[in-house]
């Protein structure tokens, strides 16, 4: 190859031209791709390479809750993430700023859903965004909403430090067991429930301290201590309708061994118990106990 720009010419070890030539008549631009890295061998960690080892569960009322070997627990919740993010107050300036643009406000207000598996609904939105698609992005692109959002960004970074943190003391080899949990309906199917920022915050905890992800598979029904599945606790609550019914409480389990006497659990908090269990058991190279496998449930 040559280099018009010194006039030398110079060649490569293997061919990486990935087939795009551009010119404007002056310059020419190659297109060339870069070589992926060779994944080295996977490495091996154990007990003694780590001083503090968390089980963290992530979710989406508690955006996470982490217990280590010492019963520490450390948790936070979706709504107080994004209320120190600053997302609360910058939806409540982006709904003032929307009020005063009729235009704008009417595209929102009556938007069709996509939500649908049907195709003339599915037809039926997009012949609506498609009309007002040009409306929408400039008034996203206006400074205040760009200024806004850069405030957003550098509040979260903020406290997604905060976080680390707070699992990561200084001085410390610090190992965390984090769940797998997918987060795959972040679109909102379940309604007034902010599903936080997990995968995020994995991503910015492992540049503090070592993550291994850890399968889920029943580390919230099955009891830490004695390894029982555990029931749900009922009560009574008072309807929208008005009538006082029965209902499961998700947040509280409880344990039907008699050996527990009769012990009631946080659900998050006894999955990431488990979570460290399971993480305690890779470190040490033993296999996942039956409990927290498929086969138990036969």
């Amino acid at each position: 190859m040559y280099n018009m720009t010194t006039g030398t010419s110079f060649s490569i070890s293997r061919s990486l031209f990935a087939g795009e030539i551009v010119t404007d008549g002056k310059v020419v631009s190659i297109m060339m791709r870069k070589p992926k890295k060779e994944a080295g061998p996977a490495r091996t960690y154990t007990e003694k390479d780590f001083d503090v080892v968390w089980g963290l569960d992530p979710g989406r009322r508690d955006m996470f809750v982490a217990t280590n070997q010492f019963e520490e627990s450390v948790s936070c919740s979706s709504k107080e993430f994004y209320e120190e993010a600053r997302y609360t107050k910058a939806k409540q300036k982006i709904k003032g700023w929307q009020d005063r643009h009729p235009k704008v406000l009417e595209a929102i207000r009556n938007m069709r859903t996509k939500k649908t598996a049907s195709p003339e609904k599915l037809k039926v939105y997009i012949a609506f965004m498609t009309q007002r698609m040009d409306l929408l992005l400039r008034s996203s692109q206006l400074k205040p909403f760009r200024r806004l959002r850069f405030r957003i960004f550098l509040f979260m970074t903020k406290k997604l430090r905060q976080l680390c943190e707070r699992l990561t003391p200084r001085g410390k080899r610090v190992v965390v067991g984090f769940g797998d949990w997918s987060n795959q309906d972040v679109a909102g199917i379940i309604k007034k429930s902010p599903a936080g920022l997990v995968k995020v915050f994995e991503r910015e905890l492992a540049r503090y301290c070592t993550v291994i992800p850890i399968a889920e598979y029943r580390t919230s029904k099955v009891h830490f201590e004695c390894q029982r599945q555990l029931k749900n606790q009922y009560s009574q609550r008072l309807c929208r309708d008005g009538e006082i019914r029965t209902q499961k409480v998700h947040s509280v389990l409880h344990c039907l061994n008699n050996g527990c006497r009769g012990m009631t659990v946080n659900r998050d908090v006894n999955a990431s118990r488990n979570m460290r269990r399971l993480l305690e058991c890779k470190l040490r190279g033993q296999d996942r106990p039956l409990a927290y496998t498929r086969q138990a449930r036969a």
